[in-house]
């Protein structure tokens, strides 16, 4: 007959091996189901960096006073106002 010590230890290799993935599955459908609104934590980093990216992007958009002053003082001649044929 098997010694109480190793029925312990046979339930606990089954409680590790089965219940521990069980409840992360368990965990993360729970998690998904949800609304992103009503989880916890959302709306902080990845928000955060959603916005610095549309602040990019809208800054890399305008031109820069550098652009602007060119375009306004040409001091190069256009290759079109060289007078090639």
């Amino acid at each position: 007959m098997a010694s109480l010590q190793a029925i312990f230890w046979l339930v606990l290799a089954v409680a590790v091996l089965i219940g521990i993935p069980v409840m992360l599955v368990w965990t993360m459908i729970d998690y998904f189901r949800g609304k992103g609104s009503d989880r916890k934590g959302s709306g902080g980093l990845t928000a955060g960096v959603g916005a610095a990216m549309h602040e990019l992007d809208r800054i890399m958009t305008r031109p820069s006073v550098e652009h602007q002053i060119e375009t306004e003082h040409q001091t190069r001649p256009h290759e079109e106002d060289a007078g090639h044929d």
